[in-house]
């Protein structure tokens, strides 16, 4: 959780977003062009729209090997999309594995060994990231966190697209044992009506794994003004924020394209139990009127 564990990288590179500004990405540059390639470069160029990551993954002359074009053609086509040279391009591409886009961690490889092996190779890639992302925790700085957000006046959780449902899994755990814990975005309203008046009394929860939202580090910058606490849960990809008062990066990365959240529900969970355990008696208490209501209002018949 400290800013040079964050550091650590599940893959090489930068962990660079396209640029801003209307930059096309890869594929977008060669959709520009498409029409004007010469059937050389076509071919390449169908490839690589097929499985932009491959560009990553090979060599220019592997590259031309698979699409059955020449080192040279790869050449020409990396440098027509404006590219200096083809390791220009293969940054590029690496920068977009980085960002999180599933077009990029596409493989022409399929998977291979029987279905036993494939479920044992999934638990295996789970409990790798698991262990990688619970074994960095401090016992100290979790316990302040825990702390801030069992004192905390209100709880805000924040996350967009799959990080959103990780936020509403925790704010499912801890509204169990106190009030006031609130799921942003709520539906229809913006983020600056939620936050707008946050104080030092609240603590704002970010989930955000990639590909993230503009509007996650532009929330967090106006808790940390009002003067709230922020507990960032991420990934490795995340560049560390000064606005965020604990940072937590967790694994994701498999070997298949899409990005795996097992460790980012059991850090969720683990911290849950936590605040169940410290707020012992007053946790309970509320538990214990809400499993009241369940009956009188017949929620689970």
């Amino acid at each position: 959780m400290t800013s040079a564990r964050h550091r650590r990288k599940e893959q090489a590179g930068p962990a660079a977003e396209p640029a801003a500004g209307g930059s096309l990405s890869f594929e977008g540059r060669i959709r520009t062009h498409y029409g004007g390639l010469p059937e050389s470069e076509r071919r390449i160029a169908d490839l690589i729209l097929e499985f932009p990551g491959e560009v990553a993954a090979y060599s220019a002359t592997e590259l031309a090997k698979l699409s059955g074009g020449s080192k040279a053609a790869v050449t020409r086509l990396v440098q027509r999309l404006g590219f200096a040279n083809f390791d220009e391009a293969r940054r590029a591409a690496r920068d977009a594995q980085t960002w999180g886009s599933p077009l990029y961690l596409l493989s022409r490889e399929t998977p291979t060994g029987n279905f036993g092996a494939r479920i044992q190779e999934q638990i295996d890639q789970d409990a790798r990231n698991i262990s990688l992302t619970l074994e960095c925790l401090r016992a100290d700085v979790f316990n302040d966190i825990v702390d801030a957000i069992c004192e905390a006046k209100r709880v805000f959780l924040l996350g967009y697209r799959n990080s959103h449902y990780l936020a509403g899994y925790a704010r499912g755990q801890i509204i169990q044992v106190r009030s006031d814990v609130y799921l942003l975005p709520a539906a229809g309203g913006t983020i600056a009506e939620e936050i707008a008046d946050l104080t030092g009394d609240d603590v704002l929860i970010v989930i955000g794994f990639r590909r993230r939202f503009a509007e996650v580090p532009r929330a967090m910058a106006a808790a940390h003004a009002a003067g709230a606490k922020v507990l960032y849960i991420t990934d490795w990809s995340a560049e560390p924020t000064p606005d965020a008062t604990w940072t937590i990066p967790c694994a994701v990365r498999g070997k298949d394209l899409f990005d795996r959240y097992a460790a980012a529900m059991s850090l969720l969970h683990f911290l849950s139990v936590a605040i169940v355990d410290r707020l012992a008696a007053r946790g309970r208490g509320r538990l214990q009127r809400i499993e009241n209501l369940h009956e009188e209002l017949h929620d689970f018949d």
